[in-house]
């Protein structure tokens, strides 16, 4: 038996020890999944806001009242998951009427643009804000009206 090394019995707690690693490391895992598909959620919100910022733009008159109205309501939507914070900004939608200079009678299409906007992640230890690419979605106008034929547009204010 010589040159052989006698077994140690001070390999007590290993078990737990390693059990404790392997269960950080499923949990930070499984957080980042998470909020990996919070973050494709919230790409998908911004997408379906750019729409219906684009849509609406694109069946109410064209005045500050009507876009302050369409930023509220996008703004809305796009807080709703509580990923996303615009904190009173207004730097995150644009709405613009081809050709430049048109009016509610000769605007050709409707185009919104949303930008600058930031969800935050939550996975342990990498608690960070990313940013989402512009989104643009361009429409051909249609009635551009609040009231039709003496019938209020519900979509408008």
């Amino acid at each position: 038996m010589r040159g052989q090394i006698p077994p140690t019995t001070d390999q007590r707690g290993t078990a737990m020890v390693e059990f404790a690693l392997a269960f950080m490391l499923f949990w930070t895992a499984l957080i980042a999944v998470i909020e990996f598909a919070r973050l494709m959620f919230s790409w998908g919100t911004a997408s379906e806001a750019t729409r219906i910022a684009a849509r609406l733009a694109s069946i109410c008159d064209k005045s500050s009242t009507q876009e302050a109205h369409i930023r509220a309501r996008v703004g809305h939507f796009l807080t709703a998951s509580g990923q996303i914070d615009l904190a009173g900004r207004t730097d995150w939608l644009t709405i613009s009427y081809f050709p430049t200079g048109c009016t509610v009678d000769t605007c050709q299409q409707v185009e919104a643009k949303l930008y600058n906007i930031h969800p935050a992640l939550h996975v342990p230890g990498l608690s960070k804000v990313m940013t989402l690419p512009e989104f643009r979605m361009r429409l051909p106008r249609e009635s551009m009206r609040n009231s039709i034929q003496g019938e209020n547009n519900n979509a408008c204010i």
